[in-house]
């Protein structure tokens, strides 16, 4: 057995493209095989050892080779997220344009009854989201989210058949059960195929906010007929995933085998991995105390309840300016594209300054000012009313940027999942809270949702500070720690990047700021 094991010699040869020697790669493998802490990646680079064509295979990588596999995931991989969770988005915010479509008098909603509907699709994800996201590591990825994308479009043309609100409750309910794995399912897929440095544009592209201008575009006479048109589209579209999503880079069809080898060898740096089917106990355990988690978990509460009240009151709100229906539907259009340009100008100004927690942090005084400018206006001043209303939707920004931070931050596909999690958790706290702070009988100034958001912005300011202040210190022991060993992190082997390790575990780990 001594014979045939692999030396540091052999591996460094593996490394630079030499020559294999086959019984010493079939140990690697073996050993391989039975490591359970080795990810998908790791698995499947073990297996191109044992090819006569390893040699080239595992040749680095010229930046050609990296830009045609970034492009084609760029083609393929990002219009199938954009587009389903832009969907998503529609399913919720369709309830909005409904709503003066005639929705609430058809339905004879009272009171709160029309709050609640705008609630209760996030109690859905809420109740779903993990057993989806385990359900998601357990089985093939890019199948489950397919699955989940084609059964809420179904849900979504149920619910034209809505006679009362118990009815149209149940189908919100219903919907946001299997809409639980848009953000976070969505983001280990972009982790799983873009470098850090990446994913913060690729973030901010499928993050999007077009769906109000979906919704405007699809509007018409009756809001049944909303409910079926987007329905249908999220339909067809999970079953189009289905036939294109592949599971991780190393199970897309579309790529040549050289390219499967490119895509993950290109993202070693990331050290967050690719994916590992295997659930850690104890990686579920470091995720809860770990602070960066609840932290975020807070921030997204905060940074949502403005999204939640206003993305379910901006139909009522505009209409209560004295616009039509058409032209309350279609001023809707703008807000869509306001926060996804946003959310884009601020992910550049990260990526440029390589300050994401601070850009995310200056982010959030232009909703903030807005929304003060929005309460304190007149309602008779049409301009300055919707213009305030209009620049709230830059809300959309701090969220995707520090959406990226948590991306770039968490190592460990359990932990990753789990942290996901709670940052979407999060999120949909916020959306349960944000229509509950917009009492009915405070129209149209709703005084109550204008002193939540308030509220909610300087927290979240807090929070962000919080949160750059404990990476900076974790930033600090890592770099004392590597310090002092040198010597033995330098010793790595072909696979050493591919080994299920947390952020924490990894001495080598370096929190992005």
């Amino acid at each position: 057995m001594a014979e045939t094991e692999p030396s540091r010699k052999d591996i460094e040869s593996v490394e630079k493209g030499l020559e294999v020697p086959g019984p010493k790669a079939d140990v690697i493998a073996t050993e391989a095989r039975r490591d359970d802490n080795l990810d998908v990646a790791g698995k499947y680079l073990a297996e191109i050892l044992l090819r006569p064509d390893a040699t080239e295979l595992l040749a680095e990588s010229t930046p050609e080779e990296e830009r045609t596999v970034v492009r084609k995931a760029d083609m393929i991989i990002i219009p199938l997220l954009l587009v389903a969770l832009m969907m998503g988005a529609v399913d919720k915010n369709a309830l909005s344009t409904a709503a003066v479509l005639g929705l609430r008098t058809d339905l004879k909603l009272v009171g709160q009854q029309y709050a609640w509907c705008g609630s209760l699709i996030f109690f859905g994800s809420l109740t779903s989201l993990f057993p989806a996201l385990f359900t998601m590591q357990r089985f093939p990825a890019g199948k489950v989210v397919a699955i989940n994308v084609t059964i809420w479009g179904i849900i979504a043309m149920s619910m034209a058949a809505s006679k009362d609100f118990g009815g149209l409750a149940a189908a919100r309910f219903a919907l946001g059960l299997f809409e639980a794995l848009t953000f976070p399912g969505f983001s280990l897929i972009i982790s799983s195929w873009y470098t850090r440095r990446e994913q913060v544009a690729r973030v901010a592209i499928v993050y999007s906010t077009l769906s109000s201008l979906t919704n405007g575009l699809l509007s018409c006479n009756a809001w049944q007929l909303l409910f079926l048109l987007v329905g249908a589209i999220t339909l067809s579209w999970g079953m189009l995933m289905g036939l294109l999503l592949p599971d991780s880079p190393v199970k897309a069809r579309w790529l040549t085998e050289r390219q499967r080898v490119v895509a993950v060898m290109r993202l070693k740096a990331n050290r967050t991995g690719v994916e590992n089917k295997v659930f850690k106990v104890s990686q579920v355990v470091e995720a809860l105390l770990d602070l960066k988690t609840w932290l975020m978990f807070l921030l997204n509460i905060c940074l949502n309840v403005p999204n939640g009240g206003v993305s379910t009151f901006n139909s009522i709100i505009v209409s209560s300016l004295g616009f039509t229906t058409r032209q309350t539907t279609l001023l809707s259009i703008p807000t869509g594209l306001i926060s996804w340009v946003g959310s884009l100008v601020f992910a550049w100004i990260a990526v440029k300054t390589k300050q994401r927690c601070l850009t995310a942090l200056v982010s959030c005084f232009i909703p903030l000012l807005s929304t003060i400018l929005l309460h304190v206006i007149p309602r008779s001043n049409k301009g300055g009313s919707l213009g305030s209303l209009f620049i709230i939707y830059f809300y959309w920004a701090p969220y995707v940027v520090m959406m990226t931070v948590v991306n770039a931050n968490t190592g460990g596909y359990t932990k990753k999942t789990v942290v996901y999690g709670m940052a979407y958790a999060g999120y949909l706290v916020g959306n349960i809270v944000g229509p509950q702070t917009f009492q009915a009988s405070q129209a149209p100034a709703y005084t109550g949702g204008v002193v939540a958001m308030l509220v909610c912005y300087c927290v979240a300011i807090l929070l962000i500070l919080m949160y750059y202040l404990n990476v900076v210190r974790l930033n600090r022991s890592k770099e004392a720690w590597r310090n002092a060993h040198a010597a033995e992190l330098a010793d790595q082997d072909l696979l050493d990047e591919w080994h299920d390790e947390t952020d924490f575990e990894s001495r080598r780990f370096v929190y992005v700021l």
